[in-house]
């Protein structure tokens, strides 16, 4: 009996709820970056507010004030100073009362993002409200509805992958992916859908039949919806024509993909924007410190190729290692790494599992480096997207761009550089090590982050 139930997708799932309910208490409130800006979104959509209001000039929508008011006395922490957070105080706040009545407006430039990746934690806020509308407890309670989306589409996602199911469950219950899936933030289904396209290109290179028509819809659907969630991984769908076009139903299909997953990626934002172009919205820039528009920037970058290039390289070694480890546990606010041990000791794990797998019909090289190099080129799009649509215009120093953001990534650059079918792994002896291995890491983990950021 508990050979049937002892696998990837049920252990996933049992660790990562555990875990991840932990996480959810665990992470101070609303101290995942960006998470005040993407919980105002997720509250507002559970009371049926869609689109974003304007007044006084200012863009957000209305809410409790004591709402508003928990959220901002957690911001703005300086952890890497010593600033901590009392429990006592926090236990405190978890009794007072929302007092719905008294609405204020909330300010909130990022609520002109698409409300899909909301869904989750609006519904468990609607349905948790009507046990305890505590404002502390309405954060916990989107975090919860957040981390069971999360659980539940990786969880399809390891059991219909044939191979590298190790990979797949050591990746997602990685300390900062599933810190990032127990958060209000849009990265909960980011990293759930693009983790599930990876197990469907996987799926289709093994499978004996060709692939359908159906199955081309499918793959493009959940790519669609990953496009609702958030933007910067299109070039991720296209992962599927690593595989053979002769693998396709026919030619006509072949093209046919390509063209609905182009689709996929412009058409959620061209009918958001449309619907959004009826609305009077001010523009906010996030920073006034320095001189941001992307347009100059990118003509800036377009006359000077070469200085481009090259404050692309010097970026990736000067803040190469920060983004390493953002990749593993970086949290509050992004100010405290895991230890540089603990990352080491990740990365290493993920070539273990990767050069441990045995697939009856080994991976192609042509595969496998064309994997690589769309996760290379993701990861490039990424870099030098942040130094142009996000850096002040001419700047020499990346500015925003976290180590999170290559997650997403860490399935195909593993698999390509490391796999190595002469290799034989013990699957018995797999199958009990890598759970244990996450329980150990995830346990640390909670640990450190009560020691980093709590006070008694």
């Amino acid at each position: 009996m508990i050979h049937k139930y002892w696998q990837y997708h049920y252990l996933f799932l049992v660790i990562g709820l555990i875990f991840g309910l932990m996480l959810v208490f665990s992470n101070p409130p609303w101290h995942t970056n960006d998470e005040d800006r993407h919980f105002y979104n997720a509250y507002a959509l559970s009371q049926g507010n869609i689109s974003p209001q304007v007044k006084d000039g200012k863009m957000g929508h209305p809410m409790p004030a004591n709402l508003i008011k928990a959220v901002q006395i957690h911001q703005g922490l300086a952890f890497n100073q010593g600033q901590l957070i009392s429990k006592a105080k926090l236990k405190e706040l978890e009794s007072q009362p929302l007092d719905a009545n008294k609405i204020a407006f909330c300010e909130n430039v990022n609520a002109v993002q698409l409300p899909f990746p909301y869904i989750p934690s609006s519904i468990m806020i609607k349905i948790g409200m009507l046990f305890n509308d505590n404002p502390i407890w309405i954060g916990w309670w989107g975090r919860i509805g957040a981390l069971l989306s999360y659980l539940i589409i990786i969880f399809w996602a390891i059991k219909i992958i044939p191979y590298f199911k190790p990979l797949l469950t050591l990746i997602a219950l990685s300390p900062m992916a599933l810190y990032q899936g127990a958060s209000v933030t849009y990265d909960t289904l980011n990293l759930a859908f693009l983790f599930l396209l990876f197990a469907l290109v996987i799926k289709f290179y093994y499978q004996k039949t060709v692939i359908t028509l159906k199955q081309i819809l499918l793959f493009c659907l959940i790519a669609f919806l990953h496009r609702c969630s958030k933007d910067g991984y299109f070039i991720l769908y296209f992962s599927i024509f690593a595989i053979s076009y002769e693998k396709f139903e026919n030619k006509k299909l072949y093209v046919s993909t390509f063209i609905l997953l182009l689709a996929a990626n412009f058409l959620p934002a061209f009918l958001w924007n449309h619907y959004l172009a009826s609305f009077i919205l001010p523009s906010a820039p996030l920073q006034t410190d320095f001189s941001f528009n992307s347009d100059l920037n990118l003509s800036f970058h377009t006359e000077h190729p070469f200085h481009t290039f090259w404050v692309g390289i010097e970026n990736i070694l000067y803040q190469g290692k920060v983004w390493l480890g953002g990749c593993i546990g970086r949290f509050g606010y992004s100010y405290t790494l895991l230890p540089d041990w603990l990352v080491f000791l990740q990365l290493l794990a993920y070539v273990f599992v990767v050069m441990n797998e045995k697939p009856d019909i080994p991976l192609s090289n042509r595969f496998k480096y064309t994997l690589l190099g769309f996760g290379l080129l993701n990861i490039l799009g990424i870099i030098f997207g942040f130094l142009i649509m996000a850096s002040p215009v001419g700047a020499n120093l990346i500015y925003g761009l976290q180590g999170r953001y290559f997650i997403p990534m860490l399935p195909f650059l593993f698999l390509g550089l490391f796999y190595v079918p002469i290799f034989k792994g013990k699957e018995l002896f797999m199958s009990w090590c890598i759970p244990i291995y996450i329980i150990l890491i995830l346990t640390y983990t909670v640990y450190f982050i009560h020691s980093e950021f709590y006070i008694s």
